[in-house]
């Protein structure tokens, strides 16, 4: 089971792909070294535990106990859930590793994706044009931009990026991320409609992407 969904907000703008809430993790926490399943104890449990507790819609009661019982088991179904993982309740090899390397990062439960804000077009003249917006959140920005219709298409799975058509403008080319975007289109043709799609990328590869908008140059 895929915990990808689509959601559109109509009448604004935006298009987002939605896992399930975020929260930090600290680097402290030790690697996972063995399957885990119901009836399992020790530090082992302990620590799979406090990884997933950083994540309230991942393992709601948040208890740390040592012992993997059904509400552990629970957690571990929605992980797998979340990150396109067979769903079976318990910590064998794929799971083990997806665990570990979440730790590894730094990143955490990072399953949200960045709210995209103030979409708006400036600096118009006939050859350039800066497209900008805000994210909720640190993200890298690209905007897609054509003379025709724009295709886009949904991604296909957990943090795959979705296609779309048309000429790319990169924001960073450090690459950074920053909440402020500010792109600058050029070479484009005087007095000319032109439609674009923006998106944004965080650091755990959570991606959202505004609705096809358009502009016109002077």
């Amino acid at each position: 089971m895929n915990k990808l969904r689509i959601g559109f907000l109509m009448g604004g703008t935006f298009l987002a792909l939605l896992f399930v809430s975020t929260a930090a993790l600290p680097l402290a926490h030790a690697a996972i070294t063995s399957s885990l399943s119901v009836g399992s104890s020790g530090s082992q449990v302990t620590q799979l535990q406090q990884f997933l507790a950083t994540n309230s819609q991942i393992y709601p009661s948040g208890i740390v106990t040592g012992y993997y019982g059904p509400l552990t088991a629970a957690a571990v179904t929605q992980f797998q859930v979340a990150y396109g993982i067979d769903q079976v309740g318990q910590v064998g090899p794929v799971t083990e590793a997806k665990v570990n390397s979440i730790m590894a990062s730094g990143l955490g439960l990072d399953t949200t994706v960045p709210v995209i804000s103030n979409l708006t077009v400036g600096q118009l003249n006939p050859t350039t044009a800066v497209i900008s917006w805000n994210t909720n959140s640190l993200a890298l920005g690209q905007v897609f931009y054509d003379t025709t219709t724009i295709q886009a298409n949904e991604a296909t799975g957990v943090y795959q990026i979705p296609y779309i058509g048309g000429n790319a403008a990169a924001a960073n080319s450090s690459p950074t991320v920053s909440m402020n975007q500010a792109i600058q289109l050029s070479n484009l043709q005087p007095n000319t409609v032109y439609t674009y799609i923006v998106r944004s990328i965080d650091q755990s590869g959570n991606v959202s992407m505004s609705n096809a908008q358009s502009f016109q140059t002077n």
